[in-house]
């Protein structure tokens, strides 16, 4: 599932749009009634996108865990369009010179300024780990109102805070050296916020237009650790299951108890 870095990197993409008319926009290939409206901004909160225009309707998307978004010329992604099932685009914005396509996403909201749930699936959300103004303390107190929960559960809960995924969960609680089973009551305020604060930085070093940097533990199933070599372990966590990947040596199981101060 793209995580918070994929869509600041989409927003920045897409930041040129500002100001611009959308000449066309359709969904599942049927032009939707905020065609010839303006771009005012284009907003990344965690993994949700939010387009603003000058009505005061806006465009929400969320690609889900198979979603994309695509970049074309007008005539490329015209073309592109004519030979595309109806279906299978899940968000059409045509301007006057360019084609930005959202395939197979999971949520596109398109939501009038006078609608009765506008905006309240982005005030649901916690403070965004990409913010300038995040503050990790504030997000391991939001956490710590859960402490039956463990803590890899936890960090991808997007009501504490918005924008981790199951690689920066992975990633951030190896870089605190913490197991991901470890119930958020047995952390310190402190320790909550050292994870947070390091998924908010290794995300942040993905921000540029390159490749994502190398992961520690994601997806390196029985590979080395990179701090003791000891072979990475992968289960399954949480409700639903999520795939699950840490060092039972640099975080072993139980190694906390009686940590927290």
């Amino acid at each position: 599932m793209p995580e918070g870095d994929t869509i600041h990197r989409i927003a920045t993409k897409l930041a040129p749009l500002v100001g611009k008319q959308l000449e066309r926009v359709t969904t599942q290939g049927l032009v939707r009634e905020v065609s010839g409206k303006t771009v005012t901004s284009v907003t990344p909160t965690g993994k949700h996108l939010v387009i603003e225009l000058d009505d005061g309707s806006y465009l929400r998307m969320h690609l889900g865990m198979n979603g994309r978004v695509r970049h074309y010329t007008r005539a490329e992604g015209e073309a592109l369009l004519a030979r595309m099932s109806p279906g299978r685009a899940s968000l059409a914005l045509v301007t006057r010179d360019t084609v930005h396509l959202w395939i197979n996403a999971r949520t596109v909201e398109i939501s009038p300024r006078r609608a009765p749930m506008h905006g309240h699936a982005v005030l649901s959300l916690g403070p965004d780990v990409l913010a300038d103004d995040f503050d990790s303390r504030l997000a391991a107190s939001r956490a710590a109102l859960h402490p039956a929960r463990t803590i890899g559960e936890v960090v991808l809960d997007q009501r504490v805070a918005c924008g981790i995924g199951n690689i920066y969960k992975s990633e951030s609680l190896f870089a605190c050296s913490i197991d991901p089973r470890t119930p958020v009551g047995d952390l310190s305020l402190d320790q909550l916020a050292a994870i947070y604060a390091s998924a908010s930085e290794i995300m942040r070093g993905n921000l540029g237009p390159g490749p994502r940097n190398e992961f520690a533990v994601y997806s390196k199933t029985g590979r080395p650790c990179p701090r003791c070599r000891t072979a990475i372990s992968c289960y399954q966590l949480g409700d639903p299951p999520r795939w699950t990947w840490s060092c039972p040596q640099c975080q072993a199981p139980g190694a906390l108890a009686g940590a927290k101060r």
